[in-house]
């Protein structure tokens, strides 16, 4: 085997060398192209000139011609081939007026001509910075000359950004889903589609990812909460992929594009400090302290970016930005669980509280060199760092699903302490006379726990790229390497009882906040007896690590000398993603200083006095609404095994057990050719991307009766097209209709296709058990999609868009589970005849239906002060259905309905935004027994936000994120049965801002 050191830092650097090989030759393909006779070059850079910055996205035409291009990010365009004499050039970009230049083109020779756009809604208001309105025109106007379904939004458009968490932003978007855990975004789905079906890039790279431990995005979705905002000039957000992007998308692609100096006329320096509260629990609920900064329940928060340029001609480009959050979130959980669709009875009691704390720090720097008008080279740097720091304390309380029969087992014998029967004479758990709302848990096991979580997760990328222009072709050129790492250690201790109490669950008052009551045994709440317990350690160290290296060219070029303009673009990919993991789950038994766990049957005497590791913090969830309990330490626990190992006897073989890393590696090559055509008012964008996937990947067969862990290995390639064609037809300058095929991929989950397979034996001694197993013959999902929308644009910064969408999904992967069957050729060499064999799979097809609203605009027409009137709204309602093991059935974990509603009010100094989000509920997992299936509610939540700006550099904000607390639940077989509710609490940020 490879030093673990060889497998974290080896990267093929030979592909990269290959793929610069390539950009040269085709650099030495291009002719020095010079100007035909009677024909000359327009070249020249559009600006606001009121603010000075570049604008990209203008589109400037030839007048009488049919020739129409759009600046670049410089504010760059040029025209080549063009009839020498006197020509017309027409700009237009939104919110600007519309401008007329005349320019004289000398034949062989190159005009340049530089644009300054105004508006007369400069010369009507007092404008004293650049901000919402410059950052929304920039951003529609790039929307609206897309060749493709794309929404583009700058990050000025909904004001702060909550915690630095870049999905508190994202979630404001048309066709965007959340993901949430421990209340902060985790994740996005686009379309419906879940996270890990989704690509978000950095400046179009793909970020590296590394997890470890639970992970409810997925282990291929983005760490969106852990990406800082303050970084990031707008984002793109792609929902008909066209050839130059990487196909794995199958819902869509979120690109962030970063910040970059040569965006501004002059110097930018923002800054922003404040502090953060979570509202809910009242008094220090904080246990211990896992930030940076020892400040309690309250977090600071703070950020600055500079960006400015250098030299005599300004050749010189520096954009640096740093950020630090940190907040403390709680959680208050209440769980059941209910297994059978008859009778719906609750064969679980858990109390969850949860205390976390989350630090969020980031530094970027982008460097950029101009050697001249039309070549540009850049480097950048990124670090970011990411903690979570978690004490939960579980009180969860568990019965057997079977039914006591007392004419086996009298009630008073089981209240006595002996374990109830069935009819059948088979161990129960449950007390005849229950209802949907009330059972009674007999004879339960009880495990009071108190766990320690701590996650560090560090993310770098390092990034190079340049361009270079001639009159009609430009070559740009990116390579990016982005290593990550995950550490997740858990430790924790439990007291544990099992049978001898009875727990009363009684929900008929309230669903979600059911009461229980202890109905005999000795007292398990507040001062139990812990001699009727017993206590054990345990441990869940997991690491990973995780790169991805990418190197890309794309070479473009105008075909001047055709009938109709016609723009032609290829290009290739390599990217590859190395991913590094194990897992440890130790677990101890306390024994005591006798060595004997519980009474010594020799002595007589219990040693172990698990008191000891008790608490003086006393909390009880909802606010102390819920029955109350003794709480453990932890970190009792901890220095005593450190001071007295002795005491502690390892579990069977969970210590001795050496884990085998899971490794996999996934090489992703791929070129594209595609043109765009411009047929007066019609465009026509269409191509094919082909992507070739090698994987290989090491993993384990665990089984709990075998001595060691052995290692298994495999590898596999595929490949695909992906084909797209896309429309555009401008009915009117502000009326486009659009419509698109595109097709994109999702490529199975890493820990899919890994080999990895885990054996659980059955704790009723029949000899029976399940097998979880990997499944690396997974094939990607591949989607066809139709897309037909129309956009409205409305002056000055507005537009109104209305979409329908169709998305065929084949090779869909779901879960399926069978029993093992017999003989030497049953998959397992003839062992685990009957065990339950759970595996993923394409089963086969999927589809997804929908339709999409948008409407934003800023109401400059009113009467004052309502002149400063914004608004924005959204709504997608989607349909699906895809094929399970059983039939077919909706689509897990996507989401039927989002929308999103806002107003933003300006009024001198002032500023106020409200928002409302709305999440519908979906169907989380799927199960073929109705009563498995867990579907959550539905998740509405308001945020109001408020600024008052004493002058550009200084400004004093207010948020409040979810000010009505609210929070989803889970549910099984009837929205009525309630199977988890939890409170997250309110966020309130306040603080101060500016920009100079």
């Amino acid at each position: 085997m490879k030093p673990v050191y060889t497998l974290l830092f080896r990267f093929k650097w030979r592909s990269l060398r290959d793929a610069g090989l390539l950009v040269a030759g085709l650099m030495l393909l291009l002719p020095a192209r010079a100007q035909t006779a009677g024909t000359g070059a327009i070249t020249g850079t559009v600006r606001n000139e009121v603010t000075g910055d570049f604008l990209e996205g203008v589109e400037v035409g030839l007048i009488g011609t049919e020739r129409v291009t759009t600046t670049q990010r410089d504010g760059s365009f040029a025209f080549a081939g063009v009839p020498a004499g006197r020509q017309q050039l027409r700009a237009f970009y939104t919110g600007l007026d519309v401008q007329e230049t005349a320019v004289v083109v000398a034949a062989g020779q190159t005009a340049v001509v530089p644009l300054a756009l105004n508006a007369a809604i400069y010369k009507l208001e007092a404008f004293t910075v650049a901000g919402q309105r410059e950052g929304n025109a920039a951003a529609i106007t790039r929307q609206r000359t897309a060749e493709n379904i794309k929404s583009v939004v700058s990050m000025d458009a909904y004001g702060n950004v909550a915690d630095g968490n870049i999905g508190n932003f994202l979630q404001n978007l048309t066709g965007v889903a959340v993901n949430k855990e421990a209340g902060d975004i985790v994740g996005i789905g686009l379309r419906g589609a879940p996270p890990e079906l989704n690509s978000v890039t950095m400046d179009g790279a793909r970020t590296a990812g590394a997890i470890a431990g639970f992970s409810p995005q997925g282990d291929r979705a983005a760490l969106i909460d852990q990406i800082p905002a303050d970084f990031i000039k707008e984002i793109e957000v792609t929902k008909g992929n066209t050839p130059d992007q990487s196909a794995d998308s199958l819902g869509g692609t979120v690109n962030l594009v970063t910040k970059s100096a040569f965006d501004f006329k002059q110097r930018v320096i923002t800054y922003r400090l404040g502090v953060n509260l979570n509202t809910y629990r009242d008094g220090n609920f904080v246990r211990d302290d896992h930030g940076w900064v020892d400040s309690g329940k309250y977090g600071p928060t703070a950020a600055l970016t500079f960006m400015d340029t250098f030299g005599a001609a300004r050749q010189w480009g520096l954009a640096l930005s740093s950020s630090f959050s940190q907040t403390t979130n709680t959680r208050d959980r209440v769980q059941m669980t209910r297994p059978n669709a008859g009778n719906l009875i609750s064969t679980r009691a858990r109390q969850l509280n949860d205390t976390d704390t989350r630090v969020r720090a980031g530094i970027s720097g982008k460097l950029e060199y101009r050697l001249d008008a039309r070549t540009r080279l850049g480097i950048t740097a990124a670090f970011n760092y990411f903690t979570f720091g978690s004490d939960r304390t579980d009180w969860d309380i568990t019965a057997t699903n079977r039914v006591a029969d007392y004419s086996r087992v009298s009630r008073a014998q089981i209240v006595a302490g002996t374990a109830p029967r069935d009819s059948a004479n088979q161990t129960a758990g449950i007390a005849p006379g229950f209802t949907d709302t009330y059972t009674e848990l007999l004879h339960a096991t009880l495990r009071n726990r108190y766990t320690h979580g701590s996650k560090l997760s560090q993310q770098s990328k390092f990034g190079a790229e340049a361009r270079k222009e001639w009159a009609d072709t430009r070559l740009d050129l990116r390579a990016s390497y982005n290593p990550s790492s995950f550490r997740n250690d858990v430790r924790g201790f439990e007291a544990r009882r099992n049978g001898g109490v009875g727990i009363a669950y009684d929900a008929s008052k309230d669903a979600t906040r059911p009461v229980f009551t202890q109905t005999y045994g000795a007292p398990i709440g507040v001062g139990a007896d812990f001699n009727n317990f017993f206590g054990l350690r345990f441990a869940q160290p997991d690491y990973t690590f995780e790169d991805i290296g990418n190197a890309q060219a794309d070479l473009q070029h105008a075909l001047s000398r055709l009938p109709v303009p016609v723009m032609i673009k290829t290009g290739f990919n390599y990217r590859r993603q190395h991913r590094w993991l194990t897992t440890y789950r130790p677990t101890w038994n306390f024994v005591g200083a006798d060595g004997v766990q519980q009474r010594n049957p020799a002595t007589g005497i219990n040693d172990d006095n698990i008191g000891q590791f008790l608490s003086p913090w006393r909390y009880s969830i909802f606010n102390n609404a819920m029955m109350q309990r003794d709480h453990l330490d932890y970190r009792l626990a901890d220095a005593l095994f450190a001071s007295q190992p002795r005491y502690w006897a390892p579990s069977g073989t969970s210590v001795s057990t050496v884990p085998v890393p899971r490794v996999v590696t996934e090489a992703v090559k791929s070129g594209y050719a595609q043109a765009t055509a411009r047929l007066g008012r019609l465009t026509v964008l269409g191509g094919a991307r082909f992507e070739h996937t090698g994987v290989e990947g090491t993993g384990s067969f665990s089984d709990p009766t075998l001595p060691t862990q052995r290692s298994v290995s495999v590898s596999r390639a595929y490949q695909a097209w992906y084909p797209s064609l896309h429309l555009r037809y401008a009915v009117t300058p502000n009326l486009l209709l659009r419509s698109s095929f595109s097709t994109s991929g999702a490529r199975p989950s890493l820990s899919a296709i890994v080999p990895n397979t885990t054996v659980n034996y059955l704790a009723d001694g029949s000899g029976l058990g399940r097998v979880t197993q990997s499944n690396p013959g997974l094939k990607p999902q591949y989607a066809r999609t139709y897309d037909f929308s129309a956009e409205y644009y409305l002056e000055p910064a507005g537009v109104i868009s209305a979409g329908a969408f169709r998305k065929d999904i084949s090779n869909f992967i779901a879960q399926a589970t069978r029993v093992i069957g017999e003989g030497a050729n049953n998959g397992f060499d003839g062992r685990y005849e009957d065990f339950e064999l759970t595996t993923t799979g394409n089963l086969g097809t999927a589809y997804v239906e929908g339709v999409e609203l948008s409407y934003t605009q800023q109401l400059r027409g009113l009467p004052a002060p309502f002149n400063g009137l914004a608004v924005f709204a959204n709504y997608t309602g989607l349909r699906t259905q895809g094929s399970y093991a059983n039939g077919a059935a909706e689509l897990a974990n996507f989401v039927p309905r989002t929308y999103n509603i806002g107003l933003i009010q300006s009024w001198r100094k002032w500023e106020a935004r409200v928002t409302y989000h709305y999440k519908s509920g979906y169907l989380m997992t799927y199960n073929a027994n109705p009563a498995s299936q867990t579907r959550v509610t539905d998740d509405p939540t308001v945020d109001v936000n408020l600024q008052y700006r004493f002058r550009p550099g200084l400004a004093v904000f207010v948020d409040y994120i979810n000010i009505f607390n609210n929070s989803p639940d889970w549910w099984s077989a009837s929205p009525r049965h309630i199977s988890m509710s939890e409170l997250y609490g309110a966020r309130l940020n306040a603080g101060v801002s500016g920009r100079f």
